[in-house]
């Protein structure tokens, strides 16, 4: 073999080689965004089996402690809430009543509280009149947040924190919230379905 022959047998072997890195390259790209294209269409398979389950359970007639917990059943596992609680607001007798309250695994008894106190984030959701939403314990330490006695006794406490009013007037008829134990736990897509949930809880409810 003459010495351009070996030289141009080392050239084609490293071309291929190159070309066989780049080739792994593309594959490990194109793999990506199937996977991410396979990752969004299950989100959004999620969210469609959310919105159908809830037209499917609430009703319009129902109580309001009902209708909350339909919503309950359809969201709790597959948002991965921690909490999740359903707020009436009186404005002639100034009382945020907790109608239904999820927590722990469980429904609990919360007192109710003058909605003018403004001492808590539920307060936050009523006086702005929309959807509010801190990702960190920490933002919602800040905001006023107020820790439940359980708690205070387990130190389980969510980190994610959305409230989204009941009704879009001046005066709510009262805000649904969704806690995570997870920090940043609901994207921006997740919240609007969520802010699609609690309008047809409104509407259910009559609530304008």
């Amino acid at each position: 073999m003459g010495l351009f022959g070996g030289k141009f047998q080392e050239d084609s072997t490293q071309q291929r080689e190159e070309r066989l890195r780049n080739l792994e390259s593309e594959c490990r790209g194109l793999q990506g965004r199937v996977e991410g294209a396979e990752e969004l269409a299950r989100h959004l398979d999620e969210d469609r089996n959310l919105l159908l389950g809830a037209l499917e359970r609430m009703r319009p007639g129902k109580a309001t402690a009902e209708l909350g917990q339909d919503l309950l059943d359809v969201c709790f596992k597959p948002l991965g809430l921690a909490c999740f609680y359903v707020a009436v607001a009186d404005w002639e007798l100034d009382q945020l009543q907790f109608v239904l309250y999820h927590e722990g695994g469980r429904a609990r008894n919360h007192p109710s509280r003058r909605i003018s106190d403004r001492i808590g984030l539920s307060e936050r959701v009523l006086s702005g009149r929309r959807p509010v939403y801190f990702k960190t314990q920490e933002e919602g330490h800040a905001a006023g947040s107020l820790l439940t006695e359980a708690e205070q006794a387990t130190g389980l406490i969510p980190h994610t924190w959305f409230g989204v009013p009941l009704g879009w007037g001046p005066r709510p008829a009262g805000l649904v919230s969704f806690q995570s134990f997870q920090t940043d736990a609901f994207s921006e897509d997740r919240r609007r379905v969520m802010v699609a949930l609690t309008a047809l809880m409104s509407d259910c409810m009559g609530a304008r």
